[in-house]
C-alpha cells in the first residue's frame, strides 16, 4: 500500500549493508515509518537514542522532530558512528543530530532528571533492563520510551555467546514486562516486523 523506498533511503541502505558489508541488523521500513509518526505526534525538544548502527533510525526520528528539536545518538562502535554521521549528513539532518561514540551509560550518567522527551533503544539486548533503569528517572512525565526487538525472535547469539541469545531473550522479556505491567507507563506492543514496545511515562 506504500510507495516503494525513497531514492535516497535505498542508496543508504545499499552502501551501509553491501558496500561496507554489515548486517541487516536495521530497523525495517514499517517500524522507521512508526518511529517517524511517533517522534511527530511527540514533537520532543530533546530525543536520545541508544544504538545508532549506520544512522537509518536515526535519519526518521529526526525527521519527526519539531523546530529546535534535537537527538542525541549513543553509539559504542567508532566506525559505525562515523558512518551513521555521513549517512545523516547525505540526508540533510546533521544539524538536528548529534552522534556520540562510547558506551551510552556514559553518557546518560551526565544528564539531569527528567530532561528527555523521548527515548529510542535499539542496542545490546541483554543490557534493555539496565537502559531502562538508567532512562526512566530521564524521562519526563509525558515522556515517551520507545524500544525496538519486542518479538525476542532475533538471532542474539553474539550478545549473550556462551547461551546462544538465551541471554538477551530473557533480558528483553525482562523489559517488556517491566514497561507492559509499572503503572508508572502506560505501554502497548506494535507489531512490526522485529516488535516495538512503546511506552508513555504518566
Amino acid at each position: 500500500m506504500f510507495p516503494p523506498r525513497e531514492e535516497l533511503l535505498d542508496r543508504i541502505l545499499r552502501d551501509s549493508l553491501l558496500t561496507n558489508g554489515l548486517r541487516p541488523m536495521q530497523i525495517d521500513d514499517n517500524a522507521a515509518r512508526v518511529l517517524q509518526l511517533l517522534t511527530t505526534l511527540q514533537r520532543p525538544q530533546q530525543v536520545v537514542e541508544i544504538g545508532t548502527y549506520f544512522g537509518y533510525s536515526a535519519i526518521h526520528i529526526a525527521r519527526g522532530l519539531p523546530p529546535g528539536g534535537r537527538l542525541v545518538s549513543l553509539e559504542i562502535d567508532a566506525g559505525l558512528a562515523a558512518l551513521a554521521r555521513d549517512n545523516l549528513n547525505r540526508a540533510g539532518l546533521s544539524d538536528s543530530v548529534e552522534v556520540i561514540a562510547g558506551p551510552a551509560a556514559d553518557h546518560l550518567t551526565t544528564l539531569a532528571p527528567e530532561s528527555l522527551d523521548m527515548v529510542f533503544i535499539d542496542a545490546d539486548k541483554v543490557s534493555y533492563p539496565a537502559y531502562l533503569k538508567l532512562c526512566y528517572p530521564l524521562l519526563r512525565h509525558g515522556g515517551m520510551l520507545v524500544a525496538d526487538d519486542a518479538f525476542a525472535d532475533g538471532d542474539f547469539s553474539s550478545e549473550s555467546p556462551d547461551d546462544d541469545g538465551a541471554g538477551a531473550v530473557r533480558a528483553i522479556n525482562a523489559y517488556n514486562r517491566a514497561t507492559a505491567r509499572s503503572p508508572q507507563m502506560l505501554s502497548a506492543f506494535i507489531g512490526t516486523d522485529s516488535g516495538l514496545m512503546v511506552s508513555y511515562k504518566r
